[in-house]
């Protein structure tokens, strides 16, 4: 029988893809994919949820026997005997035969009584035979029970739980049913019988159905029984095995036996349940009936069957509904709020409101589709308008913050590109106004003039509202009904129902109703330039006015009257447009000449503008710009493949662009580079600085953040141009400036100039040398020009008692950056070599070639830090100054604990440190290492010594000259040449190995420490 089961859910594991879904919490078994096919919404199986496994779970504890708990062999008891005589607290266990065997008495029968019975018998017990003593029982341990579970389940097996177990501990144990396990045809086999336990019971509360466990219980977990499913507006949707007599005896299950398995229909109201039965034919068979709450609904429900339950008939009639920004969104009574003006006030606004344009959401009579419709809510406040509504219909009201939403980038990139999107929509209307411009390439919303006007607008940076993902629609809707407004504050795109009156669109875009006027007419497509009309979804709205634009860094960006502002000392004289940050040497004024069709660039000073000490006149069409440090320094900046000037290419910040983070013009960059001033040397933010004619060093020096705390006053260099002589020739001269002198108070400088602030000079390094190992104040240290190590030594108090200064480990920076270089370069020799020796006819076989590309990659890898040999002995350099070293910028110096190994590495088989002796010479070293390897080249072999040099040794047996060692040493035996002579570098490669070895040999000291 366990054969037959485990084959069938082997069968089953294969249809559903080789392994139980049950595996994993988020796997879908076949009868869960099934039926959720036929519902057409995910079904799970009920009850299975218990076995989940859950991250980070705490094993269960068991708490406190109960009385009624059952005693058995292996149950550990704590029994106190309080008295005169025979006081005594101790620890009994239940024995093998099921007693308890006490001192002073006799032995207690244990095995199958309660904690109750047997406390009761003790306590009798203590009475009769000591006088005048008490005693107390308690459970201190309980037994562990061994249950076999077989069948579906995670884990098949014996498992153990404790004496207190349950069915439940059981399968828990085993990892949980399988959702190819039966829940209610469990069976528990004790001794010679069987029951059948139904889990389902547990799940809704019965008891009795989860029964305590007695060792040696079996537990067999069955296959999954017929089921059914129960989906739609029920408490508890899901899949359902029937329950055990349906199984086997066949009795039928009636509709509302199945609806309570599901908890019931969610409303107290009529519901309409839909059954699709299997034929003989393996096709659905729909059977459909109203029940009404209460009403017993004995229809039978068989095996396979699906139940749909939905509402017999709409839950709410009569009512409108009001949606976005409004105090209390949601449903009114119709009977309450027949019109719109009705249903809205002034009141139930927030803060904010956009009046031109509203939604209506109205149900078509014809199509029963839900369409939307344009609503001026301006008029409807204003008693000028008002509309009868119907059941079910909903007014949108948009806020001006979501209306800005249409004029930022994302909208403006799907508008520009056709409906195609650079990432990810951020919510579902932008998805539908994607499907809506690519559906319809050719169409008025991606083709037409507003759109193509829409393209000259710079966008804003804004999230997308929540209103526009709560009705998807609204947003692409709201296109269709915009206008493009220019000439005010905010321009931009905005929506406007029927002829919208322009100073309600002017004031909602931040401008005023003066001199507004439809210029682009979505009929025709053609200019009518009319002041009194009102606009319309893909009018354009202008000034008709002449008017300027104030653009980029800019508090208050946005176009002006001309009247207004006709200068640029009326638009910024009283400093208002200056935010923080504001580049105060260079704006530009972009012109364009519509007698000669063609653009320029103006540049001016902002500084000069608001210190009143110049002007410019303003022209109709110009667009003032302004420019942020921020965007002067990464315009100004080289760029990757230039030759030499700043800003020559490239993409720069928000402002000097079309579009925040695009290009800028090549015609901007090409005037910020002609005007530019390069400032160097000792100043806070060096680099290039566009100015506008002549400015003063001063004020050039603020703009570069101002002379840094090492700047020379006395010693700023001009380099200037000077006036054309000879023709084709431009000369410069430099002078020598003072900023405490009169010559540097009223110097100037201008485009093309070049300046420098020359750094006090310092003694002082700028890098820190650090000094680590058994020093007594290890650490970094500052040090002057010419510091030696005796004198670091000094400051950092001498060295320890366990130093070993012969190990001394000096790295330095410049040498490891050598270092470093060479080993890439022998690198790419031999990948070099390989290349070449590869495209002969008789190329070298590929193991040698292997080892080639290992050797390679190891120089590639290699990590040298860069060790010097230096006397670092304190006594020595009190003798030899000479030997004294010159400390340099990021110098490091580590003096190990006095070491009592030898170490042997390279080509041996056992790389070790080994206990030093006076006695042992190389060849013992090397033979505690295990001797060498296959590949080892002893002619090679030599002694790194601990401070650093090397020194060859000569192994072989009839050398008898004895090389000395120090403690510290390390030998080190390099690799055979041999497979790589048919490589160019093979004249070489023993050298090459053993520099690879010492570089090994030196990071191994500083990391074993």
């Amino acid at each position: 029988m366990l054969c037959f089961f485990g084959s069938a859910i082997g069968a089953d594991r294969s249809q559903a893809g080789g392994r139980l879904p049950a595996e994993s919490a988020d796997t879908v078994s076949p009868i869960e994919a099934a039926f959720s096919r036929r519902a057409g919404a995910p079904l799970t199986l009920y009850g299975y949820e218990l076995f989940a496994p859950r991250p980070g779970k705490v094993p269960p504890s068991f708490g406190t026997a109960q009385n009624d708990y059952l005693l058995g062999p292996g149950d550990e008891l704590r029994i106190t005997i309080h008295g005169a005589a025979y006081p005594s607290s101790r620890r009994y266990a239940v024995d093998s035969n099921g007693d308890v065997v006490l001192d002073h008495l006799r032995p207690l029968r244990a095995a199958g009584r309660t904690i109750a019975d047997l406390r009761r018998q003790l306590e009798a017990e203590v009475t009769l035979s000591m006088a005048g003593h008490e005693a107390y029982l308690s459970l201190e341990g309980m037994r562990r029970m061994g249950i076999l579970v077989t069948g579906a389940v995670k884990s098949p097996g014996r498992h153990e739980v404790s004496g207190a177990g349950t069915l439940l501990d059981a399968l828990l144990a085993a990892g949980g049913v399988d959702r190819l396990g039966s829940l209610r045809t469990i069976r528990l086999i004790r001794g010679g019988s069987s029951r059948t336990v139904d889990f389902y019971g547990l799940l809704q509360g019965l008891d009795g159905s989860d029964p305590a466990l007695r060792d040696g219980d079996r537990i067999v977990v069955p296959p999954i029984g017929p089921t059914i499913a129960v989906a739609g507006e029920v408490k508890r949707p899901g899949i359902y095995e029937l329950a055990p007599a349906a199984q086997t005896d066949g009795a039928p299950l009636p509709m509302a036996g199945a609806l309570a398995l599901a908890g019931g229909p969610i409303q107290p109201a009529p519901v309409r349940i839909v059954r699709f039965a299997l034929g003989s034919d393996g096709a659905e068979e729909p059977d459909e009936a109203t029940r009404d709450p209460g009403e017993p609904d004995d229809r039978p429900v068989a095996a396979g069957d699906l139940l749909i339950v939905s509402p017999a008939r709409d839950h709410r009639r009569g009512t409108v509904t009001i949606a976005g920004h409004v105090r209390q969104p949601g449903p009114r009574a119709l009977a309450e709020a027949e019109t719109l003006a009705s249903l809205i006030g002034s009141t139930d606004l927030l803060a904010d409101p956009y009046l031109p344009f509203a939604a209506l959401e109205t149900t078509d009579p014809r199509s029963l589709a839900r369409v939307l419709s344009p609503v001026d809510l301006q008029a409807v406040l204003d008693g000028r308008s008002d509309r009868l509504l119907g059941g079910d219909d909903t007014l949108i009201v948009l806020g001006s913050p979501d209306v800005g939403f249409l004029s930022s980038r994302p909208v403006l990139d799907l508008l520009r590109r056709g409906g195609r999107s650079r990432g990810p929509a951020e919510c579902a209307g932008l998805e539908v106004l994607a499907r809506r411009l690519s559906g319809d390439p050719e169409g008025v919303l991606a083709r037409g003039p507003l759109a193509r006007a829409a393209k000259d607008l710079a966008p804003s940076a804004m999230p997308c509202p929540r209103v526009f993902d709560e009705h998807p629609d609204l947003l692409a809707f709201a296109i269709e009904h915009a206008v493009l407004v220019r000439g005010v504050l905010r321009p931009g795109l905005y929506p406007a129902a029927d002829r919208s009156d322009l100073a309600t669109l002017s004031r909602a875009a931040g401008g005023g109703p003066r001199g507004l006027g439809v210029v682009s007419d979505a009929a025709t497509g053609g200019g009518r330039a009319s002041v009194a009309a009102g606009a319309e979804g893909g009018d354009i709205v202008d000034s008709v006015s002449p008017r300027i634009e104030l653009a980029g860094h800019a508090r208050f960006p946005g176009t002006r009257l001309l009247a207004q502002a006709p200068s640029l000392r009326a638009l910024l004289g009283d400093g208002s447009q200056a935010p923080n940050g504001l580049y105060p040497l260079f704006g530009v004024i972009e012109r364009y000449d519509r007698r000669r069709l063609t653009g320029r660039l103006i540049a001016f000073s902002p500084h000069e503008i608001v210190q009143g000490l110049s002007d410019r006149p303003l022209a109709d069409g110009d667009t003032v710009r302004l420019f942020s440090f921020a965007e002067i320094r990464s315009a100004m900046a080289p760029r990757t493949g230039t030759p030499g000037g700043p800003g020559q290419a490239g993409s720069v910040p928000a402002g000097l662009g079309a579009f925040p983070g695009e290009s800028a013009s090549p015609a901007l960059l090409a005037l910020l580079a002609d005007r530019s001033v390069d400032v160097r040397g000792a100043v806070r933010e060096p680099g290039v600085y566009p100015v506008d004619g002549s400015v003063g060093l001063d004020l050039l020096l603020s703009a570069a953040g101002g002379l840094s705390d090492l700047a020379d006053r006395n010693s700023v260099e001009i380099t200037a141009r000077e006036p054309p002589g000879d023709a084709g020739s431009v000369t410069s001269a430099r002078r020598v400036v003072s900023l405490d002198a009169a010559n540097g108070l009223a110097a100037v400088v201008g485009p093309g100039d070049s300046v420098r602030v020359n750094p006090l000079f310092s003694d002082r390094e700028p890098y820190a040398v650090t000094l680590e190992g058994e020093v007594k104040r290890p650490g970094s240290f500052d040090v002057i020009r010419g510091e030696r190590l005796s004198s670091l030594l000094k400051r950092a108090g001498g060295l320890t008692d366990q130093a070993y200064p012969a190990g001394a480990v000096f790295a330095r920076e410049s040498v490891r950056r050598q270092q470093a270089e060479s080993f890439a370069t022998i690198a790419r020799n031999i990948e070099r070599d390989i290349s070449v020796v590869l495209a002969r006819p008789d190329p070298p076989p590929a193991a040698q070639i292997e080892q080639a590309r290992t050797l390679s990659s190891e120089f590639r890898d290699a990590q040298p830090i860069g060790r010097i040999t230096v006397e670092a002995d304190p006594a020595r350099l009190a003798l030899r100054p000479e030997l004294d070293i010159v400390l340099e910028p990021g110098d490091r110096v580590f003096f190990p604990k006095r070491p009592l190994t030898v170490t042997v590495t390279g080509e041996v088989l056992a790389p070790a440190s080994l206990q030093f002796s006076a006695a042992k010479d190389a060849n013992d070293y090397i033979g505690e290492a295990g001797g060498m390897t296959q590949y080892a080249d002893a002619s090679r072999a030599f002694v790194l010594k601990p401070d650093g040099s090397a020194q060859p040794l000569k192994i072989s047996f009839w050398n008898h000259e004895r090389t000395a060692l120090m403690p510290g040493s390390t030998i080190i035996v390099p690799r055979d040449p041999e497979p790589f002579h048919f490589f160019r570098f093979t004249q070489n490669v023993g050298g090459l190995l053993s520099q690879l070895a010492v570089a090994a040999a030196a990071v191994f000291v500083l990391t074993d420490r």
